[in-house]
């Protein structure tokens, strides 16, 4: 009875709210993302489960559209993978069948050595935080086709990585985003628990919360994604025992169900181990700076109001996702988006009115002014510059060994490409050239000192 209400209060959701034309969530997308140059389309959610629970919905799209998904279209989540993973663990956890201060070496295969340092041993905890000391991603990655990145990884690369590496700090001291963390644990978890993970997820988080239009590692019912330049994007196939770092796929509906478990609405026939996990997965284990606290994967900002935020996002190459909740107000907010970029204010904004929306990011005509002071070299590492240089009417941009491209500008001050998925922003000065600038490219951030001429 309860699965049953979610899909009816999500289909209703205008008629609670008494605006039968244009329901806010609706308006709210219109502002965010009319005329964004990803072409980008948006489904959000704004459920409240204070003194009349409601669920509000809305889509839109940048521009107009043919393909606009429909209402159950499943879209990449990316890394909000890596909450379920922390909701697995945690319900493992309270079976008694691991503990988060069990060592890394006691869940590997044999044959595996985890680093130490000066002895101390990597926890599960510090995995499930970012704070294991380990690299973004394993040390021998090296991808056979970087649209999809993860298509060929193989046990061996992500586990004889470990013994390349040398910890440069003791574990869950300090902070640093690790897709390798998570390409492990679904891949141990599964293993511990003699299953295989996605059927695994399934039987201990996704089943039991209603979640069955959420999948792992399948593409039925897909969204075509797009890059943040409004290019089509490929599809990312993660192998299975290794989606936990974000090869889930899920619906709109599947994430409202989800956020209000976290909230403390849990369908009847939930297990009590599922129970205690979606309240223990986001308390603090560890400290990502003052301001964020991680529990197992899921992140809480603490802001000087007081109000505590806990959240997921995630991006892929052609999507964006983010689930926002506060738990003590018992609001959250959720985006889908079938392109990259990230489009996570949205997300805060259905919780917290007074939070800022990011402007589109709409193509315009290039400032040549402002190019002219962009203009110039820019280390990104030893040996490998990127050259920008204005020709005529128009900017351009060349990396050391490679042929010119051309850079755009959108309506933030941004400068993109067209021939691949990179976005550039300058560090200005007043009145003169910039010092810096940041490349954006595959999820990672470049940043990159101006050469003096």
């Amino acid at each position: 009875m309860r699965g049953l209400m979610f899909g009816l209060l999500t289909l209703t959701a205008t008629c609670v709210t008494a605006q039968p034309a244009v329901s806010r969530v609706d308006e709210l997308i219109a502002t965010r993302i009319a005329g964004d140059r990803s072409n980008v389309c948006v489904q959000a959610a704004r459920v409240d489960l204070a003194a009349l629970p409601t669920v509000v919905v809305g889509s839109g799209c940048a521009t107009a559209r043919s393909d606009a998904p429909a209402p159950d279209a499943r879209f990449e989540i990316g890394s909000i993978s890596k909450g379920l993973v922390g909701l697995l663990a945690a319900e493992m956890a309270a079976r008694g069948e691991l503990r988060f201060d069990e060592p890394l070496q006691a869940l590997l295969p044999k044959g595996t050595t985890a680093p130490t340092f000066e002895g101390q041993p990597i926890l599960l905890a510090d995995l499930l935080t970012h704070t294991a000391g380990l690299p973004a991603l394993p040390v021998q990655f090296r991808p056979a086709n970087g649209a999809d990145p993860y298509a060929d990884l193989r046990a061996e690369v992500i586990y004889d990585s470990l013994g390349k590496i040398k910890l440069a700090v003791a574990p869950g001291t300090r902070y640093a985003y690790s897709n390798w963390a998570f390409l492990m644990l679904s891949d141990l978890l599964a293993q511990r628990a003699g299953q295989p993970f996605d059927q695994l997820l399934s039987e201990r988080v996704l089943r039991p919360l209603g979640m069955t239009d959420t999948v792992v590692a399948r593409n039925e019912r897909l969204v075509r994604g797009r890059m943040a330049n409004g290019q089509p994007a490929a599809t990312w196939n993660v192998p299975v025992a290794y989606a936990g770092a974000g090869g889930v796929r899920s619906t709109l509906d599947d994430m409202i169900k989800l956020a209000r478990a976290l909230m403390g609405e849990v369908p009847d026939a939930a297990p009590a181990s599922l129970r205690r996990a979606l309240q223990d997965a986001p308390k603090a284990l560890r400290s990502a700076n003052p301001r964020i606290d991680v529990g197992a994967a899921w992140h809480t900002v603490k802001r000087d109001d007081g109000v505590r935020l806990t959240y997921h996002s995630g991006m892929t190459a052609g999507f964006s996702a983010s689930i926002v909740f506060d738990a003590a107000t018992r609001h959250a907010g959720i985006v889908l988006a079938d392109a990259a970029g990230g489009f996570e204010d949205i997300a805060v904004r259905l919780i917290d009115g007074k939070q800022p929306l990011a402007a589109p990011a709409r193509p315009v005509t290039l400032d040549r002014a402002a190019a002219e002071h962009a203009a110039g070299r820019y280390e990104l590492k030893p040996g490998f510059v990127l050259t920008l240089a204005v020709d005529g009417d128009r900017l351009y941009a060349q990396a050391t060994g490679q042929g010119r491209f051309e850079l755009l500008q959108d309506a933030r001050g941004d400068y993109y490409a067209t021939v691949a998925d990179i976005l550039i922003r300058m560090q200005r000065s007043p009145t003169g050239p910039a010092s810096s600038l940041t490349l954006f490219q595959g999820g990672a951030a470049l940043p990159a000192k101006r050469l003096a001429d």
